[in-house]
């Protein structure tokens, strides 16, 4: 069920809430587009001052999930994102972005904090559009992309001690300058955890 499709205008269904609502958002045919505020990122980098002001639309989820959206990003800086993203509290948290590197390519990017955040760049994506994938099985998570028509790609499976609830959704960012722009074109979400969290079948 793709949750955005109840939604239209600055209307949200299907028990969707704003963490850090941006200024501009709407919900229209195309989906869910966002123009994040700048300076904006989550981010906690070790001994420095954490980041924690980005625009995450989310839902509450139990248990088990996998999570998947569709999304088309205008990047112009380095750091901006679009973003799924799983987050039990500012300390715990997890995203999968495609990103802007910082010598301007485009690419699959995961962070993992707990409490600290790492910082892992993936593959390469030529295109500014893809499927980003997120699945939980207990405490383990599993994160993968996709282009259109292909299979999905493993990008990393990790561990996370959180609580059985937590939020569960999607969020852009602009750590730097303004000027990113981010179309979520859907966002579903399943009890089901993915079989085979490396293979990504």
């Amino acid at each position: 069920m793709n949750l955005l499709a109840d939604c239209a205008g600055k209307t949200l269904a299907n028990d969707l809430k704003w963490l850090n609502e941006p200024p501009e958002w709407e919900v229209n045919d195309a989906g869910l587009r966002i123009v994040p505020r700048a300076p904006s990122d989550f981010f906690r980098p070790y001994g420095g001052p954490p980041n924690d002001n980005c625009c995450l639309l989310y839902k509450e989820v139990a248990g088990d999930f996998t999570a998947v959206t569709h999304v088309a990003a205008d990047l112009v800086d380095f750091g901006d994102a679009a973003a799924l993203t799983v987050r039990a509290s500012e300390t715990q948290w997890a995203k999968l972005c495609l990103e802007r590197s910082p010598i301007g390519e485009v690419s699959v990017v995961s962070v993992v904090t707990n409490p600290w955040s790492d910082d892992s760049n993936s593959e390469i994506v030529t295109s500014s559009e893809c499927y980003l994938r997120l699945t939980r099985k207990g405490n383990v998570f599993g994160m993968h992309y996709g282009l259109e028509g292909g299979k999905w790609r493993f990008v990393r499976t990790f561990a996370l001690e959180i609580p059985p609830t937590v939020m569960v959704g999607i969020h852009a960012q602009a750590p730097f300058t303004p000027g990113c722009r981010v179309v979520f074109r859907s966002l579903t979400l399943s009890p089901e955890p993915v079989a085979d969290l490396r293979s990504g079948d």
